[in-house]
């Protein structure tokens, strides 16, 4: 009878030990999918943010290819135009202490006509973990492009061993 009484608690101990075990994995992936998604959508606002930077300084361009100068800036609206201000800008209302830095740099070799942008999102997911995004991509002066494209055209025309 005492045997029994030793079984039952030996029993009734694995039963908690399993308890306790599937709980917290039940705990840990539901805490983890919110994370997740909770990421998912900031990578989702730092995109669209980065993007958003792409294309303002290509109004920028299209308005002015001076304007694009060489260094870190942010970017406002003044007079319904895109315009650089600073060298960063606060996008904290969409991404936890976010900021949105535009980087423009001169080629190597230089070329006067071409430039390389780097639209740069960083923004805090948790006070250890700092998240980025970055886009590059390379603008040229396009009021310049005809020439441009008729040199490119003869480089790779006599590459070819034609003309």
């Amino acid at each position: 009878m005492d045997r029994q009484k030793g079984q039952s608690l030996i029993e009734l101990l694995i039963a908690i030990g399993l308890f306790v075990v599937a709980g917290s994995a039940m705990v840990f992936f539901i805490l983890d999918s919110y994370v997740s998604g909770r990421l998912a959508e900031e990578i989702i606002a730092a995109n669209f943010l980065a993007k958003e930077g792409m294309e303002a300084v290509r109004s920028i361009r299209d308005n002015d290819w001076s304007d694009l100068k060489v260094g870190e800036h942010g970017l406002m609206i003044l007079e319904n135009k895109w315009v650089f201000s600073g060298t960063e800008e606060d996008v904290g209302n969409l991404l936890g202490k976010g900021k949105r830095k535009i980087i423009i740099e001169d080629l190597s070799p230089p070329d006067p006509d071409r430039k390389k942008i780097i639209s740069r999102i960083g923004w805090e997911f948790t006070p250890d973990r700092v998240q980025n995004i970055q886009l590059v991509t390379y603008f040229t002066n396009f009021t310049k492009a005809p020439s441009y494209v008729q040199q490119l055209h003869y480089r790779w025309r006599n590459d070819d061993g034609g003309e």
